[in-house]
């Protein structure tokens, strides 16, 4: 099945452009399995410092949702529970999921990210 992973450097502020922009799952069938998992490099001061929000078709899945950190010597991936922050299947004949981060920190911060798309 496929699967969408990068590590995403977003600037103190910033909100990082849609994870799935420009990639083959811009849009996606109905019935598709989307398992979105993420963790910032530096925990921050707050429990709302590096927040994700996801929404399919308009149809909000996680608003400002506070990303964990990343654990030394835990594997990071999109079927490690510790980070998963959201499973989920599409309804919709055609369906856009559009998936940011926001970093509300003074200083740069890395995000990995792994979405599993699946049948």
């Amino acid at each position: 099945m496929p699967l969408i992973k990068r590590k995403i450097s977003i600037a103190s502020g910033a909100t990082s452009d849609n994870v799935f922009a420009n990639t083959t799952y811009q849009t996606v069938d109905a019935g598709t399995r989307l398992v979105v998992s993420a963790a910032v490099d530096t925990a921050g001061t707050a429990t709302a410092d590096t927040t994700m929000d996801f929404n399919v078709n308009n149809a909000e899945f996680a608003s400002d949702a506070s990303v964990s950190t990343l654990v030394t010597g835990e594997p990071f991936g999109w079927n490690n529970s510790s980070y998963v922050l959201n499973d989920m299947q599409t309804q919709g004949a055609v369906n856009r999921p559009i998936l940011t981060f926001k970093n509300g920190t003074a200083a740069t911060r890395q995000v990995d990210v792994a979405i599993f798309i699946g049948g």
